[in-house]
């Protein structure tokens, strides 16, 4: 009967670690597939350590064990693994209420329930501490993590972003199965504390339920090794090999177990994404994720960073493809497939509808891009572009392909849009005009004009930009006059239009039949829809050079000199070559004049974007203007 008893008491404390795998699993499995075999065994050496170790230091190896067999790393093993012991805090301080209301040895009970009862007070406080000065504790981690190196930085810091996920994605798994486990959990350990104390006091041995719990669960249980000094009496040193032997059995069986093939083969790290676990953290690239970390704990836009999880948990990010627009632009993978993500937020987010509006109504009209998803709400919108392994940038391919293939695929682009979007044209509506003329070039005009960052160079009659001289702004402002641009642009057609027909915004697909090609990222908000603002963005790219001035990070500015690495290419210069030809031989000399001063809006309509995102580089672009806007005189004005 006695050794039914304590067998019974260790198979009831099995039951209850076993449901303990189960729960913390259930934290786990948020994120990927829990390796079982690995989390036994480390629960089993871990119990075993905090036998001997104090301070529950078992349960950091713990951590680390299983951390090392999970996809995700210690950091959201540790987390879980805290996560745990706050619950398990807070389930011991209500078992200690549950005794004093009782009543059953008060005077016992009372120091060890005082303890458990600050400790869940101060669990809640911190949590709700936590909550109310995120900003202020982001700052501070972001402080102490900065201390380290990038490689130390990015453990520390995703190590707490997986300890506010792991609480903040208990939403994501069945709270009522949690709670449900938790009490069969604790069910089974007072059912086996019971059975101990029974054994005990058949041994003659004076152990009640609540002895066992405050052995186990007093204060001083947390601060010293479960394993008291041998004593010369008999009956003390038997009872602690039965602690002992009670301790040390439940572990070493689910060691054993572990050794089973059906818990190998579950032991393994499983690195396969899938769409049914969240992402820790969507990028893929280290870089990328301690960016993005930095960001959020430098409590940098908050509720972008929290809508940006919200919409990419369910996949992987590879590569960040974002260009010079509001919206942003990733390749990613989920399960299935690698796909172009493209999202915004807020008003961007506005805007980005009405581009996915634009490619909608286009299908069929020119080579666009595949959507094959979308999203859009009040928040935010994104869409997903279907990815194609042979297709590259035409920036990309006129840099690495025949100039007679690049000739090629400029000239089938000015067809498919002459012949699939400017097939209706009507005049221009005179106050469309002057709205146009009104929003993209004065208010752009007066915000370069007070610019802080060009008030210097703005002083200046003639600007050295690498060494050659030009006219500066104040020189070329009858250029902008309102009724000069009027008389230019009078004669414009309005029709469909892509509106951002940028380089970058063309890209080739070579199948082996020659080369093909698709559009992406249309611009529906020019206010003035004509064709010649799809020449003129082709005319920044190959007349402005607007793609090397991206790939250009530094510039020098000394008084009115402005010098930068301009790596423009003569392939840009034959392409257009190309490109004027074509207008030339389409278009008369007024039609192609307002194409040139379509260009001149479009870098007004650059330079305060540039201005507000990236100032340092902001007089490069003005550079950049500056020599188009000379071009433009010394073309169509010069007498």
């Amino acid at each position: 009967m006695r050794a039914l008893l304590f067998f019974f008491s260790i198979l009831m404390l099995l039951l209850g670690h076993a449901v303990r795998i189960k729960r913390w699993s259930r934290f786990i499995g948020i994120y990927e597939n829990p390796p079982t075999g690995a989390l036994l065994r480390a629960m089993s050496l871990g119990y075993a350590l905090n036998f001997i170790l104090p301070f529950k230091l078992g349960d950091l190896f713990r951590a680390w064990y299983s951390g090392h067999r999970m996809k995700n790393g210690v950091g959201l093993s540790l987390a879980t693994v805290i996560l745990d012991r706050f619950l398990d805090v807070l389930a011991v301080s209500l078992l200690f209420a549950a005794l004093l209301l009782a009543g059953v040895q008060r005077a016992l009970v009372l120091d060890s329930a005082k303890f458990y009862f600050i400790a869940a007070v101060v669990i809640l406080l911190g949590l709700a501490f936590v909550r109310s000065f995120s900003t202020a504790i982001k700052r501070f981690t972001m402080a102490i993590c900065s201390i380290f190196n990038d490689h130390i930085r990015l453990r520390c810091e995703r190590f707490f972003w997986s300890l506010i996920n792991t609480f903040r994605d208990l939403k994501h798994i069945r709270l009522g199965l949690v709670l449900m486990e938790t009490c069969l959990m604790w069910l089974c350990y007072i059912a086996s504390y019971t059975l101990l104390g029974l054994f005990l006091t058949s041994l003659g041995s004076d152990y009640s339920l609540v002895e066992i719990v405050i052995l186990l669960f007093s204060r001083a249980s947390l601060d010293l090794s479960a394993l008291r000094s041998t004593s010369q009496n008999a009956a003390i040193l038997r009872d602690q090999l039965v602690l002992a032997a009670y301790m040390l059995l439940p572990p070493l069986v689910f060691f054993i177990a572990t050794v089973f093939p059906s818990l190998r083969s579950r032991d393994a790290v499983d690195r396969t994404d899938s769409g049914q676990y969240l992402k820790i953290l969507p990028q893929i690239e280290e870089k990328d994720q301690l960016s993005f970390l930095d960001d959020y704990f430098s409590a940098r836009q908050p509720e972008t960073l929290k809508k940006f999880i919200a919409l990419n948990r369910d996949i992987s990010i590879i590569a960040d493809c974002s260009s010079g627009s509001n919206a942003s632009t990733i390749l990613c993978m989920d399960k299935q497939t690698v796909f172009y993500r493209k999202y915004a937020f807020g008003r961007d987010g506005e805007k980005l509808a009405e581009q996915l509006q634009w490619l909608r109504l286009h299908e069929g009209c020119v080579p666009i891009c595949e959507i094959i998803g979308s999203e859009t709400n009040a928040e935010y919108c994104s869409y997903d572009m279907r990815y194609h392994s042979e297709a590259v940038g035409l920036f990309q391919f006129v840099h690495s392909h025949p100039l007679a293939a690049a000739q090629q695929v400029l000239l089938c682009v000015l067809d498919a849009v002459e012949s699939g979007l400017y097939r209706d044209c009507t005049p221009v509506d005179s106050a469309v005009l002057d709205r146009y003329i009104a929003v993209k070039a004065e208010e752009n005009l007066e915000i370069l004009l007070a610019s802080r960052e060009l008030h210097e160079l703005l002083r200046y009659d003639t600007l050295v930009i690498n060494h050659r001289e030009y006219r500066n702004l104040s020189q070329l402002l009858p250029m902008f006059a309102a009724e000069h641009l009027r008389q230019i642009f009078r004669d414009d057609k309005i029709s469909d239009i892509h509106g951002d027909l940028t380089i970058e915004n063309i890209i080739c697909v070579d199948r082996g039949e020659g080369p093909g090609f698709y559009l992406i990222d249309p611009n529906p908000g020019n206010i003035l829809d004509s064709k010649f603002l799809d020449y003129a963005k082709l005319l920044q790219s190959l007349h402005g050079g607007y793609e090397f001035m991206m790939k250009t990070s530094a510039v020098s500015v000394v008084k009115n000199r402005i010098d930068f690495i301009y790596t423009r290419s003569t392939t840009y210069d034959e392409l257009l070559s190309v490109l004027r030809a074509h207008m030339d031989a389409h278009f008369s000399h007024d039609e192609v004049r307002s194409i040139f001063y379509h260009e001149l809006v479009h870098w007004l309509r650059l330079l305060p974007y540039k201005l507000r995102k990236d100032s340092k580089l902001a007089p490069m672009f003005y550079a950049g203007f500056i020599m188009v806007a000379n071009d433009v005189y010394d073309w169509f004005e010069k007498a």
